[in-house]
């Protein structure tokens, strides 16, 4: 289970929209469940893990909660390759042949095994989508998070990625938390609605 604030629980293999208007507040609520924000007050937890629970003073490291977040532009390095920015989101402690073969594993997961040595702008939108959410996963998240993941996709390529994610996703069991503001990510990808 994943809780937030106890206001809102979303289930393992469940895809929670947080849906509402531009600037009602839902990047600002999934950067503060990464870990990237710090809120005022509150209870962050997965499961019976706490993330951030103000009256106990606890707030769990970005690196430590395990979970898998891709923003709105998919923030991938221009200077890395696509296994290098894959490559980035695993935990520090792993041997260059571990990582190296969970490179591989991820890139194939998301079906880009060929795109490992193309950088960034030699990718489609579609593309560096999935090297972003390749690079999420590489934590092993408890939790994704997909902030707008189809805002800089062209309309005609975004129903076909839609279908692709949710095929994708349903194979994760993992809770996750999708902001959009488009009608079509909730009807396509969405099991509930959580409206900002």
């Amino acid at each position: 289970l994943f809780h937030l604030e106890k206001k809102w629980t979303v289930e393992p293999g469940e895809i929670a929209a947080l849906f509402g208007p531009s600037g009602s507040g839902k990047s600002l609520t999934i950067k503060c469940i990464a870990g990237l924000i710090r809120p005022d007050h509150g209870t962050i937890s997965q499961a019976e893990r706490v993330f951030f629970d103000s009256v106990k003073g606890i707030n769990l490291p970005a690196r430590q909660r395990r979970v898998g977040y891709v923003p709105q532009q998919y923030a991938l390095f221009p200077h890395l390759t696509a296994g290098a920015n894959v490559a980035y989101g695993i935990a520090p402690g792993s041997g260059r042949r571990e990582k190296a073969l969970l490179v591989e594993q991820l890139l194939a997961k998301v079906g880009l095994r060929e795109m490992k040595n193309k950088y960034p702008r030699e990718l489609s939108g579609g593309e560096k989508q999935r090297v972003a959410l390749a690079r999420a996963l590489a934590v092993n998240p408890c939790v994704l998070l997909l902030d707008e993941p189809f805002s800089a996709v062209d309309l005609a390529r975004r129903n076909t990625m839609r279908r692709e994610i949710k095929l994708f996703l349903e194979h994760l069991h993992i809770p996750v938390v999708l902001v959009t503001h488009d009608l079509m990510d909730i009807e396509l990808l969405c099991d509930q609605i959580i409206p900002y």
